[in-house]
Formats: C-alpha cells, structure tokens, sequence
C-alpha cells in the first residue's frame, strides 16, 4: 500500500546516507552581505536560500520577469523583518543598496517564542518542528522552528520583531550570487549578466568583494555545465530540517482521498517535468497516457511542475512551430485534471523522498538529485533532441529506466521496475552533506571574515555614471559578437525583449554650453547677476511656514532677480485664490515686482506666478510673461536719493510706467536720459499648466485619476496638447524682445510641470533614473529656439587630452538658431577625468547622471515608488554675440547641506518652505 511504501521511503533511504555523512570542520562565518539578481522563478530558491538566511542581503527582480510579483511577494512573506529585502533591478537600486552597506543590521534571539498549541501547515496537517538551538553571536537563520517561517504555517504568540534587538551597524562586503546559465548555447542573458557585475566589482573593488555564480541546477542539466563548484548547495536547508515543510507533510497534503476516486488503492507517483519544448510539458501524447492511467483509478500522479511553466505570460503562443502553444495547453490541461503541488513547495527534496515512483526529464538535473535517495524506481524521458546534452557518466544512468514512447512509459508503469541505485554516485560528484554548504562555498570562493573599513567615501553617482558608460559598451559589445539574441543582453540589463534600449542615442540633442567668462573686449564693464527660479508652493503657505520663510530662502541665496510660481494661496471657500505677492514684499524691503498681469487668474485652476527683483521693473511685455529690468540702479527712488553726488543730468534713465500695468506696487517717474552706461535685461517667466503629468502616467503612479501611457510618443502628444499653446506665445515674445533689443540680455525661468529632454536620455534609462527616452517637447523647443538651459551648460573641468590646457574656460555653445547669433558646437574632444579617457558625447551624457538637477519633489525619499525626483525647473538664457552671457556657476538650493539627489548645496536655511527646490544661476552681462 502507498502508506507503508512511503512510510519505508522516509526511514531507510536519503535521511540515513545524511545521518553518516562525515562533519566537516566548523568554517568561520563571513561579512558578507548577499545581492541576488533574481532572473528566473522559484526555481532557484533553494539554491540561494542557505546565504540570504545566513548573511541577509537584496534581491533584486527583474521587471520583465512574468513571475515578478510571485517572487516579490514569497521572498517578503520569507523575511518579514527585511532580514532580505526586494527591489526591482536597475543599477541605480544596486548602487543604493551598496551605498546603505553601514546600515547592515544584525538579528539576535532575545528567547524562544512558544506556538499557541499544535503548528498547522498551509493544508490543516498537523506540522512538526525541530528544534534549533542558537547561540546569542549567531544570526538568526529563519526555519520552521522561527518566527520567520512562512505566515501560512502557523501562529505565534508574538511578532516576528518582539524577538530580536539591532546589533551595531557594521560594513560588509557584497558578494553577488549568479543563477543563469553561462553556456551562450542557451543564450547570452548569464554571460551579459555576469560581465555587468563585474564592471560593478571593478569600478567599486572595496565594497564589492566578488561575482560568484553558482547556478540553479546540478549534475544533468545542460545549461548549468559550466558550474565547477560541485557544492551540493540545494540540499543545505533539507539536511539542516529548516525547509517549512517535510515528506510527510507531502504525504499528507498530496496524497489525502480525491473524491470519486479510490485512492487508498492508487499508487502515487510523483512527475517531476522540466520545461521547455523537448520536455514532457510539450508532448500531447505522453500528457494523454498520464490522464488515461489517472482515470484507471490504479495511478495517481501528483505534479511537481517546474515554476516557470506556471507563468502563462511567459509562452510565445506566436511560436510559428506551435510548439509553446501545445506545452502551454498542455499544462492548463495538467492544472484542471491532476493534483498539482503548491508554488511556494519549492524544494524537491522532500518530494523525493517521498515516493518511490519518480517519473522525470532526463535533460534536467532532476534525475540526478532523486539517485540521492536511491533506491528508488526513477523513470526518466530520453528525449535530447535540439538540446546539448551533457556528458553523462554510466554509473548514473544505470540507476535509471528511460523511456522514449508513451508505450515505453506504460509498459514500465505496468511491470514497475526494482528499485535500484545508492547515494555513491551523488557522493563521487558532490561529496557529502553536512548543512554547511553555504559556509564550505564562501571559503572556496575566498569570503572576507573580516568587516572592511573603506579608504575613501563612496562617490555614489559618479560611480552610477561611470558604471553605466561601460554597461553601455558592454551591450553594445555583446550584441555585435551575438547579434541573434539582443534579447537576452537586453534582459541581462533589466529590459523587455523588445525595448529600444540606445536605439535614439545618435539622435539626442547635444546641451548647449556657456563660457565661464565674457570675452575680452566685455570684461570691463561686465556686471555679475544672480537669477533664480523658485516655486514657493501656493504663495508660500502650504509647507507650513510663514510667508517670511520664503523671503528669508530669496535672501538666503542671494538672487538679485527671481522668476516665482505659484504666488497665490489655494483655493478658498469663497473660490478664489489670495495673492501673496504684496505681502510677501513687506518682507523684501527695498525690492520690486511684477504680478505678470495675471492677478484675474486668481478665481480660475491655474496659481499665478510673479517676478520679483532687486532692480526697479521698467516695463512689462504684451502677454505680461516678460519683464524689463533696470540693472545698474541699486538705489530705490521712493526711499532713498537717487545716485548720491551725481547731477541731475547723469542720473541713469528709467522708462516711464505706470502701476496699473506694470504692477511692481512702487510708482515713481523719472526723465528719461540718453546715457549710454545704463544696463536692462529682461526675464521672462512661466509656469506651464501641471494637469496632466505625463512622466506619472508613464511611471503608472496615480494621480488625480490621469490614465496611464505605455509609449514616449503617446507622453509628448499629450504634453503639446496640454503645454504648447502657452509656450509658443513665451516664444514668441522672446523672439520679438530679441530682434527688437539685440543688445539686452534675455532669460527665461519657470516651473514647466515637464522635465527636460536633455535628462530622459538613453544613459539615464542604462542607470535607472528614468524608465525611457523621451525628448520632452517643451524643453525642445526651448533648445530649438536658442535657449541655454543654465544648469545643463554649466560643465565641471575637465582635462583636455588635445592639449588645450586646464586653464581654458571655454567650451561648446548652441547650435545656430534664429537667436543665438553665429555660436557653433565642437563636441568632437575627448577629455581627461580621473586619468581615464572619455569621449566627449560620453562626458556630457554622463552628466545627467552625476547631476541629476532634482527640483521635485522635496517631500519624499528619493527611491520610493509612488513618486519620482525630477528636473521639473529652469532657468534658461538667450546666448548671443551682440549681448554674450558667462556662467560661473548654477546650483539647487534647499535647506540642506547636500540635498538628496546628491549634488553640492549650500547650507540655505530650515525649514525650507517649499516642495520644489530652488535653481540659482550666476551670470556675467
């Protein structure tokens, strides 16, 4: 009968051969920390769950992966204390978590927790425990005797937390663990992946201490030939009784009466197939004989399926040989006519152990693992067809029965073989195990045992530009030498097969640079200006602060102009909107402003912006988006003499205005002049309407109920219908101010509610930081019109390597543009930094990486998931030869020493009182 033959499985066969396996040595434990790019399924669990249980660390899932959320949710469920944690894979979310390396937390068992009476498994089975002892140094190693089994098997009688106090923090190293296949036969996804890491290991060798693959298979399976390493690392959990489910749980759970079925005189057999179109799964006839023999009533045959034949996305049903298309049919059938074992029973081992008839693909390392507990009655299916077989010894196939035909398997299934075979084979191949494979393989692999202490600080986007740069040539490289699989280096990287990863990288726009000085025939009477944009978050009220908050951050920066948005409170009861500008001004003593004659929008959605400025406003443009600014006449006239010690006639002119349509709230009159040292300028500024927000409804983050776009062409549509209107009359006017002034500068700041299309770019995309290449419409035109984005001008030094000298300042300016006069590009250079060569075009895409320019949000941690930094502010400047502008500097400012995303800020001050950072920028005119 089944109950006796199981019963005898269990006491005589693997757990005996474990039993008198000799102790190896105790190994140190290592200081290391684990990150696992987990590629595949569940199937790899076993294989790596020793090291996460031991060491902690990240697993990282791939977001192609169709068994994403299957992944996620079990490895959460695993270690509920963030023991592991998971995140999707992108090199941004490795190099953040190697940055928290010091934030490590060790786990310590303050006491045992009892369970509330007898444990149940997932089924209602009664469930055994074994008890482990801990030392209080160890790390607690999550078991079914632990509060960090899985949830479904049972109850405490407190929380996982109440039993562990956090040690110091201390720094590891990281060890990256491989799964995939490094033979090419079987694609190059492992190889791509394994040369990425490298490239991490490389560029950080303090904290990443190796790349170590270990597969996801044994002995038998093709794909992982080339793993050497012959540490029995699946069996680790099993031997040590730390697997949350036993045989004779699977006894239990699998092998209870199925109704209208006399199962107590069936045998059970287990069918362990592997997947893939020369497996079982694909064979319609074979799957027929199973069903046929089931409905006999003399079989039972419960299905160990392979994980990845349970995720239907993940079939090509558009395979012209149809062969995915059957397998798939193949296992809907399978799922609705036999008895399929759970997902999260991941392990086979104790399947194995459990019954005695095997039936099996003979290209996996299945076979190979059931001769472990042999003797047993392993039916293997031969079928070896378009796939490398590997070498297989004859002391291993001599405990198999293989079969080909659904006759063959029948007629084995009719006249059950003797069991037959012993553990020696398995031994000769792997050794023995002692539940310490883990510990053996990290002294193999040469772990550190001691915490590391790192020689320098970790240069977190610097290193994410570098790294990128050479993921970069990595793919490149890779798709040239196997041009018929783009896909899998794609997936190695972390994209979908049919992304367009670097597939517009040759037709990015170049940012259009400035010099750092004015040329020499203006230096004399140049003038040093600093201009600000800055979003004070409805009129300087909605963080909290007093409205004096925002005219202390103005100040703080030191701005001489400042383009503001949202000057207006929201929306009150009565619907409209306060206006904050004339208040905000009694803390501004001696300035001036602008309301851009937009107070009437104070009772409609949009929040009026506002200029304010340390030099008197003069004049404003047709549509109000512009202003003109006196800049050499720091005195005040309704406070203070004009121009002490100068005659009347020298005082410098002031176009006459009046304040019902100027606005800036300080009326006065003076004589025009015809001196010609007077300076204007004028600033433009915006606030581009915020509703739709399309890098949301790309990212899928709700807002506002906006739906969700899959592609950039749909995100710029949506942007020109939503944005263009507004910017093409701003346009417009500069162009007009332009030709009509040439000599006067002009500049541009605003919140355009849309980030820029120089920073969704296809390195931001390689690094993480943004989920495609889009080129932003708004910002495109502002380039196109020869408009310098200030903060993507502004390039760090760098060491020519043609010779031309650290000392020259110069550098690439605009492309011609009806605005920008005679300025050409030369982007042909490469350059020095940190001694490593670098083309030109890399060092300026790599710049979007180490100074990323976040202006929003300033509300939420940078990586969280229901939000995205970006570059949403701007300052923009008309660079021409008849009024030439040098940038000496541009920063983003907020009240912190070093803002989140990570580029140099001066301490402003704190509270800061908005949700939007700061973009300051100084000039010389």
């Amino acid at each position: 009968m089944l109950t006796s033959t199981i019963t005898a499985t269990i006491t005589t066969t693997g757990l005996s051969s474990l039993l008198t396996a000799p102790t190896a040595e105790e190994p140190i434990n290592h200081k290391v920390k684990i990150f696992l790019p987990c590629h595949y399924d569940l199937s790899q669990v076993e294989t790596c769950a020793p090291f996460l249980d031991r060491y902690g660390g990240v697993v990282f899932v791939y977001d192609w992966n169709v068994a994403k959320d299957t992944i996620t949710d079990y490895y959460r469920r695993q270690y509920p204390d963030g023991w592991v944690k998971v995140v999707p894979f992108s090199l941004r979310n490795i190099l953040d978590a190697i940055k928290n390396l010091d934030h490590r937390l060790y786990r310590y068992e303050d006491k045992r927790q009892q369970c509330n009476g007898s444990m149940l498994n997932d089924c209602g089975q009664p469930q055994q425990f074994a008890s482990t002892s801990m030392t209080a140094a160890s790390p607690i190693v999550p078991s079914n005797g632990s509060v960090n089994s899985v949830s479904s098997m049972g109850s405490f009688s407190s929380t996982s937390s109440s039993n562990y106090h956090i040690e110091a923090r201390q720094q590891h190293q990281v060890v990256f663990l491989l799964t995939g296949s490094m033979n090419p036969d079987y694609g190059v996804f492992g190889l791509t992946q394994k040369r990425i890491l490298d490239a991490i290991q490389e560029a950080l060798p303090e904290r990443v201490r190796a790349v170590n693959v270990i597969g996801h298979c044994m002995y038998g399976c093709a794909s992982c030939s080339g793993v050497d390493h012959k540490v029995p690392l699946y069996f680790t959990r099993y031997f040590n009784k730390t697997l949350p489910y036993t045989a004779q749980d699977v006894f239990s759970i699998y092998t209870a009466p199925k109704g209208g079925l006399d199962s107590h005189s069936a045998h059970a057999v287990l069918v362990a197939p592997s997947c893939g179109g020369t497996s079982m799964l694909a064979q319609k006839p074979l799957i027929q004989l199973f069903h046929r023999l089931e409905q006999s009533g003399r079989w039972r045959f419960i299905w160990k399926m392979h994980p990845t034949s349970l995720h239907f996305d993940g079939y090509n049903t558009e395979d012209a040989s149809g062969v995915e298309q059957t397998e798939l049919e193949n296992v809907k059938f399978i799922l609705a006519n036999f008895t399929v074992t759970q997902e999260e029973h991941t392990c086979l081992l104790p399947f194995m152990e459990a019954f005695d008839v095997i039936i099996t693909d003979l290209h996996s390392s299945v076979p190979f693992i059931a001769t472990y507990f042999t003797p047993k009655v392993i039916l293997s299916y031969f079928n070896d067809a378009d796939y490398g077989t590997p070498d297989r010894h004859q002391e291993f196939m001599d405990q198999l029965n293989t079969f080909v035909e659904p006759e063959e398997l029948e007629g084995l299934l009719n006249n059950l073989p003797t069991p037959k075979g012993d553990p020696s084979f398995f031994h000769s191949q792997y050794g023995y195990v002692d539940g310490k494979e883990d510990l053996r393989f990290g002294n193999l692999a040469g772990w550190p045992t001691e915490q590391f202490e790192p020689s320098h600080p970790f240069q977190y986007r610097q290193s994410m530009a570098q790294i990128a740069l050479e993921w970069k040539k990595i793919y490149r490289d890779t798709t040239e030498a196997y041009p018929d699989d783009t896909e899998g280096a794609k997936n190695a990287l972390g994209f979908h097969d049919k992304f367009p990863l670097l597939q517009d990288e040759d037709e990015q726009d170049i940012p259009m640079t400035l010099p750092r000085v004015l040329p020499p025939e203006r230096r004399a009477a140049g003038e040093e200006l600093r201009i600000m944009s800055f979003n004070i978050w409805n009129g300087g009220l909605s963080g909290g602060q007093s409205l004096e908050q925002t005219a202390k951050a103005i100040l703080a920066s030191g701005a001489d102009v400042v383009g503001l948005q949202e000057c207006s409170t929201v929306i009150h009861a009565n619907g409209r909107r306060q206006y904050m500008l004339p208040e905000l001004m009694e803390h501004l003593p001696g300035w001036y402003y602008s309301d851009q004659k937009l107070r009437t929008v104070s009772t409609g959605p949009r929040n009026p912006w506002g200029i304010v400025s340390k030099f008197p406003i003069v004049s404003t443009t047709a549509h109000g988006f512009g202003v003109k600014i006196q800049l050499n006449n720091h005195c005040h006239p309704e406070i203070e003499p004009p121009f002490h010690g100068l005659a009347e006639e020298e005082y410098p002119p002031i176009e006459l205005f009046h304040p019902s349509t100027n606005g800036s709230g300080r009326p006065f009159i003076r004589r025009p002049s015809t001196n010609m040292n007077t300076r204007f300028m004028y600033l433009f500024n915006c606030h581009l309407y915020y509703f739709p927000y399309q890098p949301f409804q790309l990212l899928k983050i709700p807002y506002q109920d906006q739906p969700f776009l899959k592609t950039a062409e749909e995100a710029i549509q949506s942007c020109i219908e939503t944005r263009s209107a507004e910017m093409d009359v701003i346009l417009n006017e500069i162009q007009k101010v332009a030709e009509q002034e040439p000599d006067v500068p002009i500049f541009l700041t605003g919140d355009f509610n849309e980030p820029s299309h120089l920073d969704w770019t296809p390195l931001a995309v390689m690094a993480g930081l943004q989920p495609m290449t889009v080129k932003w419409p708004m910002t495109h035109r502002a380039y196109k019109a020869g408009l310098v984005d200030l903060w993507r001008a502004y390039q760090p030094h760098y060491r020519r390597s043609s010779g031309s000298g650290a000392g020259n300042n110069s550098a690439p300016t605009s492309p011609t543009s009806p605005l920008s006069g005679s300025f050409q590009s030369n982007h042909n250079l490469s350059m020095m930094k940190d001694n490593v060569m670098i083309n030109e075009k890399d060092r300026i895409a790599a710049q979007v990486i180490e100074r990323p320019g976040y202006t929003w949000t300033v509300l939420k941690p940078e990586l969280v998931v229901e939000d995205h930094y970006d570059r949403i502010d701007y300052i923009f400047g008309l660079n021409r030869e008849s009024s030439p502008i040098a940038l000496k500097e541009v920063a983003i400012k907020m009240g912190e020493e070093f803002c989140r995303s990570g580029e140099k800020n001066d301490k402003v001050l704190k509270p800061w009182p908005s949700d939007h950072r700061a973009v300051v920028a100084t000039v010389l005119l």
